[in-house]
């Protein structure tokens, strides 16, 4: 007896979970390395092939390329990759992936609050609710539940760098669904993966040209980039596939235990120590967003 769509989507999404849970740990590991840019550089650039592969010939992924549609797919790749993947690696050296994949866990709230200055979208009472607690989820974890860390401005700069990179991954996820109502998704993703690979080798060969030695670089780091750029990848498609089954709504559900099991990988294989502002932050976080997203 074959597997049904709907249990294959389970699967699928059980498995872009798991890879996605260890795209921090794994970035931890690969920074150990290679410096954050070129990370992104080579993550985006191989990523980039792969898309090219799978995209083929198929006419429905055809883009009619003039300056205007050129000039999004830069401003998506600068965005999206550039400040969105690139710096979140300089955040991610900074801090530490449990802090990090708490932070990540709010993105929706960063995005909702994005939509409503750029796109005037109307917010649910439930959805302001949500936004309020998962502002305060963020807070208690980036001061490390000390107001101290307010009184002598004595932020981890690791988080805030990942906070930035959050706006500017919604400016991208904002502007890509408008180009996304002309081009089909696996286009204008392939396309703003290669702008992104642009930008990305540009800053590296620039600003980490120095800091780099091929030969040095050990296996473990390697085997991670490897994980990011290949199952990374991949791992869009399949989340994609699994919605077309059974709906953006069920699926996203599965986002959420991302920061969970990315926490989980990191206390048992890097030793990261799960603090009490983590465990409170964090329970407010996911509060936030299951009340911001309740039907």
């Amino acid at each position: 007896m074959g597997v049904s769509r709907e249990t294959r989507a389970f699967l699928l999404l059980t498995l872009v979970t798991f890879v996605w849970a260890g795209l921090m740990p794994t970035g931890k590991i690969a920074l150990q390395g290679v410096p954050p840019l070129t990370i992104g550089a080579i993550r985006l650039t191989l990523g980039t092939g792969l898309l090219l592969l799978y995209m083929g010939r198929n006419p429905t992924h055809q883009v009619h390329w003039t300056q205007p549609v050129i000039g999004s797919f830069l401003l998506l790749g600068a965005t999206g990759y550039l400040v969105g993947v690139g710096c979140s690696y300089y955040g991610l050296r900074l801090t530490t992936v449990t802090n990090a994949a708490l932070l990540n866990a709010a993105s929706p709230v960063t995005l909702a609050i994005l939509s409503l200055i750029f796109l005037k979208e109307r917010l649910e009472q439930k959805a302001i609710l949500g936004i309020v607690l998962s502002v305060i989820g963020v807070s208690v974890i980036v001061t490390r539940g000390s107001w101290d860390v307010v009184t002598n401005s004595q932020y981890n700069l690791g988080d805030l760098i990942l906070l930035a990179t959050q706006v500017s991954w919604g400016i991208y996820t904002i502007y890509g669904r408008q180009l996304m109502l002309r081009i089909s998704p696996l286009a204008a993703t392939t396309y703003s993966y290669m702008a992104g690979s642009f930008w990305l080798i540009i800053a590296c060969v620039v600003l980490e040209r120095e800091q780099w030695r091929f030969a040095e670089t050990s296996w473990a780091s390697w085997a991670a980039i490897a994980y990011q750029t290949v199952l990374g990848t991949f791992a869009h498609f399949w989340f994609y596939e699994a919605v077309s089954t059974i709906g953006p709504s069920r699926a996203g559900i599965f986002l959420n235990l991302v920061p969970v099991m990315a926490i989980g990988i990191a206390y048992v294989f890097l030793d990261e120590t799960i603090t009490l502002p983590h465990l409170i932050g964090g329970v407010i976080v996911l509060s936030g967003i299951l009340v911001a997203t309740r039907r």
